[in-house]
């Protein structure tokens, strides 16, 4: 039997920017007791603005003279910003402010690769200075708070949300989580009222991603263990980076709506997390806790609601509830004044009560939005974001100097670089296009970005089978086709969930087209999830992932292209080769006897972690240096056996060989990346803490079982180059 010695699981400690919270707090305290119990439940209340529809002003400033709302989204102008705060302000007894929200998963403008994508980067200091780009531009518009990141933690890429999420593994969302938190609000207490950072609203808080088949709002009971194991961690990771919301999710865990679960959203989240910034509810979750049984109207929704911790009412307008349930004994205005104190907190924090136009200045928007610095700043995370699946033969890179076809569905497609985020920044409404006047934000394509390169040598054209059939037209190219295929952007996101991952018919059928033709291609794949490529690997002679790589995913797409760039991702999120071995992933739980279907391949076509380079790479054995200052220090050698420099993220995995709980096959458990010049070598030394090794035990307790570890380090999460590591 294992020696164990326990590790208590302690509170987050608070970073820079949560410090301020207390002279924060104490201001909000001594603002709430001056108001009424109707300017309360007012200031709880967060609102879509387009909604209201084409009389919008008539309906906000309506809400203002009824002390009815705290929070406004869809707000994507600085003039209209200033216009709203100005009438909250001149409307309002006590001078409360308004607090502009919005839905910023992946940039603003100078739009972001997909999250993701982001998360395939493996780099957290460009994933953190590139999402303070997502926090200059919105916030210069005016908004004040971002209902991002997405922390999800999934096995299904048939879901609709998981491109949305920072991958399968728990420890890479939680480090990506926790770069996007520190981009958003920056990394001291000044950072996040100097008006170019906004507050972060980590959602879905929690298990949102435990659906069955992948359909969106289908619960699926997990146990604690799943929630604790898989869940949590992301979430942990970015509250302890200094999270200043939260944002619950719509499913439940152990029966309980989450809206309603005080387990999780006070005595998990405020106790065992230390989280003590302000809970939103997702869209309207209270009314439809309502539709789905688990409540018996809006006021029985409002008081367990805010009897488990949520702060803010998304749309559903259940708080306005709370001034006739208090009266009437049924709630507490001690819980309401919690509430209150937490949201005014976030207008404190951000500045807002200082200067309340700090965020709304439009010569300010003007020159921020799609600088040269931001789109700068997205490109170096561009590159890092693309994954090279294949490269037979080398064929990539292109020469420039050769004729080069370039075809497919998404060759010239601006909106597929946003990922369709160009249609709701640019053309949701008539306020949305006012931020943009005298702006050029247009996208470059990736035809654009590949003619800088090639000049009159890129032959870019569709493919016309009807006139190709009777000889009319040809097939673009010499010898060698970049074919952009992938799935339209409105195959993803919320309730678009697939039974069927593979890729449009007619994508597949371009690609059968110039396989006859002989021609050589080189696929680049546009996608919102994971999707099945076995064809795609099969036909192509090399196959680069792009997902929806945001606006300078050309200009990063051509330089790989070309050579100018040397790819470096990996795979956040393993590619399976048939839709029937999902769920998949390669941290189950150990089985006494491994088993799959008997009619496909149990492996992934390509698995976490995955990723090649313009170069190759070797590893030495990994080596045990012992523990130093309560570190255990692992090292390893990793060489440049190619004739390109080339960056590359090397992994380390730990698998448990026995444990007093079913263990997993491995886990992640760090990375870092090493750009070595050809035939460089270089020594890498990781130092895990010992929490690293530790588990949940049958209590649920987190411990460290002394005993015999495999450490595996490589270039993925298939790796066997492993040794023993031995805990005293």
């Amino acid at each position: 039997m294992k020696r164990i010695i326990a590790i208590a699981t302690a509170a987050a400690a608070l970073s820079v920017s949560a410090m301020n919270l207390d002279e924060a707090e104490a201001k909000a305290r001594a603002l709430c007791a001056k108001m009424t119990l109707e300017e309360k439940a007012g200031e709880l209340m967060v609102y879509d603005y387009r909604e209201f529809g084409a009389e919008r002003w008539g309906a906000y400033t309506n809400l203002v003279n009824r002390n009815e709302i705290g929070a406004l989204m869809r707000v994507q102008s600085a003039s209209e910003t200033r216009r709203l705060q100005e009438y909250k302000l001149a409307h309002s007894r006590l001078g409360i402010p308004l607090i502009i929200h919005e839905d910023i998963t992946h940039g603003w403008v100078t739009t972001l690769p997909l999250q993701l994508a982001m998360a395939c980067s493996w780099d957290d200091a460009t994933v953190e200075k590139a999402e303070a780009v997502a926090a200059r531009e919105s916030a210069a518009i005016g908004i004040n708070l971002t209902y991002s990141p997405q922390v999800e933690v999934s096995d299904d890429p048939r879901w609709g949300r998981i491109g949305a999420t920072l991958g399968e593994d728990p420890y890479l969302s939680g480090r990506m989580a926790a770069a996007r938190v520190r981009g958003d609000q920056g990394r001291s207490a000044d950072d996040l009222s100097d008006g170019h950072h906004v507050i972060a609203c980590v959602k879905h808080f929690i298990g949102y991603s435990s659906l069955q088949g992948g359909k969106d709002y289908r619960h699926q009971d997990f146990s604690r263990r799943e929630l604790l194991e898989t869940h949590l961690p992301p979430h942990r990771a970015a509250i302890d980076a200094g999270a200043l919301a939260v944002m619950n999710a719509y499913t439940a865990f152990d029966g309980v709506p989450c809206n309603f679960s005080r387990y999780l959203l006070t005595d998990l989240l405020r106790g065992e997390l230390g989280f003590r910034g302000q809970v939103i509810t997702d869209w309207t979750t209270l009314q439809f806790s309502v539709d789905e049984g688990a409540a018996e109207d809006l006021s029985d929704a409002a008081l367990r609601g805010l009897a488990a911790g949520v702060d803010m009412d998304m749309i559903s307008r259940a708080f306005l509830e709370l001034p006739r349930l208090v009266r009437e004994g049924k709630a507490s205005e001690v819980d309401v004044d919690k509430a209150v104190v937490r949201s005014l907190a976030m207008k404190y924090v951000t500045g807002l009560f200082d200067d309340p136009f700090r965020y709304c200045d439009e010569s300010k928007a003007k020159g921020e939005l799609y600088s040269e610095r931001n789109r700068r700043d997205v490109l170096e995370l561009t590159r890092e974001s693309i994954v090279l699946l294949k490269n037979e033969g080398g064929i990539l890179p292109l020469s420039t100097n050769r004729v080069v076809g370039l075809t497919g569905t998404w060759f010239d497609d601006e909106d597929i670089m946003r990922g369709g985020m160009g249609k709701d920044i640019f053309s949701g409404g008539d306020e949305a296009t006012v931020f943009a006047d005298g702006l050029d934000a247009s996208v470059e394509t990736l035809r654009g970005a590949m003619a800088k390169r090639w000049g009159v040598r890129l032959d870019a054209r569709p493919i016309d089978m009807r006139r190709i059939a009777r000889a009319e037209a040809t097939l673009p190219g010499e010898d060698v086709v970049v074919l952009a295929l992938g799935e339209p952007t409105s195959y993803t996101g919320e309730r678009r969930g697939r039974a069927r991952i593979t890729l449009p018919e007619a994508e597949l059928e371009n690609l059968r087209t110039l396989k006859r033709g002989g021609k050589k291609i080189v696929s680049v794949v546009f996608a919102g999830r994971p999707v099945i490529l076995d064809e795609v690997a099969w036909l192509s002679d090399a196959v680069v992932m792009a997902w929806y790589p945001g606006a300078m995913g050309a200009e990063a797409l051509a330089e790989i292209l070309c050579g100018e760039t040397n790819p470096s991702g990996k795979l956040a999120q393993h590619i399976p080769l048939d839709v029937g071995q999902i769920p998949l992933s390669y941290r189950e739980k150990r089985t006494f006897i491994f088993c799959a279907y008997a009619d496909i391949p149990a492996k992934p076509l390509y698995p976490f972690g995955y990723g090649l380079s313009y170069t190759t790479f070797s590893y030495g054995k990994p080596v045990d240096l012992g523990n130093e200052g309560g570190m255990w220090r692992i090292s390893c050698e990793v060489t440049n056996t190619g004739t390109r420099r080339g960056r590359e993220v090397v992994q380390l995995y730990l698998r448990d060989e026995k444990a007093s709980v079913l263990p997993r096959e491995r886990e992640l458990r760090e990375f870092t990346s090493v750009t070595l010049d050809p035939g460089e070598t270089r020594r890498v030394v990781f130092a895990l803490p010992r929490d690293a090794f530790a588990i949940y035990d049958a209590d649920l307790k987190r411990v460290v079982e002394l005993g015999e570890f495999t450490v595996f380090v490589g270039g993925d999460s298939s790796t066997e180059n492993g040794a023993v590591v031995k805990l005293p």
